[in-house]
């Protein structure tokens, strides 16, 4: 496996750094969109996984996120989000010639699962062959104050820089300690969301739900029994939806939000590659 590092000039002068993991013969790509105060190193492990099952993989971290530009957590408009992943797909597939390399797969989890099925929704398939969703997130699963949610409201219009915990806790994430403990070592995550990134996590995961017929590519979509992040309910529902001709919904009882990163990781990644054999 050869991994490459690579930057890219997106809207309003921002950098966003992506990286990909590279094997010879590979039958396929996976694009990874990362979930907020994540980035695309979180994906080192689950891209090792993938890479000798023969999918390379491309991770990119969003804005204001990892080796990406821009303050932590603060996005001036969640659409911006939308922007840079459709712009990164061009480049990708234009200039890494992804899709003369076997089918393109795009995988997204929690936030990220939201950027990818508004960007779907509002500009076509881009060319990826199908989408994979871990945890999406189309509702808020963990409970925010609502002072929170009036104050974000308030600031977005007279403090939109402004950046408030997220209220996400580690413990809610894994039960897999050593990934916890990985978590508090890690430099480049976050706990920080500003009012836009909120506003907007509301807004499109409500537009999302309304447009689910829009998605018209296969979906694989794994979800968490124990979600205290997302709403499964919601996912759920808005699997029901969907009027593609090739959907796969999966749940694991026992798994916590990041489902990869669990202790039933094994089965996660086994119906992973059973449905992305299904696209060869």
């Amino acid at each position: 496996m050869k991994r490459y590092e690579n930057i890219l000039n997106s809207s309003k002068g921002t950098e966003l750094f992506y990286q990909s993991w590279q094997v010879p013969s590979a039958c396929g790509t996976l694009v990874v969109t990362h979930g907020l105060a994540e980035h695309s190193e979180c994906y080192h492990q689950f891209a090792q996984m993938m890479t000798k099952a023969k999918w390379n993989v491309v991770g990119w971290d969003l804005r204001g996120h990892g080796r990406s530009e821009g303050k932590r957590g603060y996005v001036e408009d969640f659409d911006d989000y939308i922007s840079d992943f459709k712009l990164l797909t061009e480049h990708l597939m234009k200039f890494e010639k992804l899709g003369e390399k076997g089918p393109v797969i795009c995988f997204a989890h929690s936030m990220g699962g939201l950027i990818a099925l508004r960007t779907l929704m509002k500009h076509g398939d881009l060319g990826y062959r199908a989408l994979c969703l871990s945890a999406p997130l189309l509702g808020v699963g963990v409970e925010v104050p609502k002072v929170k949610e009036v104050v974000a409201r308030w600031a977005g219009n007279w403090l939109p820089k402004i950046t408030l915990y997220n209220e996400i806790k580690y413990e809610v994430l894994s039960r897999d300690e050593e990934i916890l403990r990985s978590y508090e070592r890690d430099p480049l995550r976050h706990d920080k969301i500003s009012p836009q990134v909120f506003l907007g996590i509301l807004n499109h995961s409500s537009a999302a739900r309304a447009e689910a017929g829009k998605i018209q590519i296969p979906v694989l979509m794994q979800l968490s029994g124990h979600d205290q992040v997302v709403s499964t309910s919601a996912a759920e529902d808005f699997f029901e939806q969907l009027s593609t001709p090739k959907k796969t919904l999966q749940l694991y009882p026992d798994s916590y939000h990041e489902i990869y990163n669990d202790l039933d990781k094994d089965l996660a990644f086994r119906h992973l590659k059973e449905f992305l054999s299904e696209m060869l």
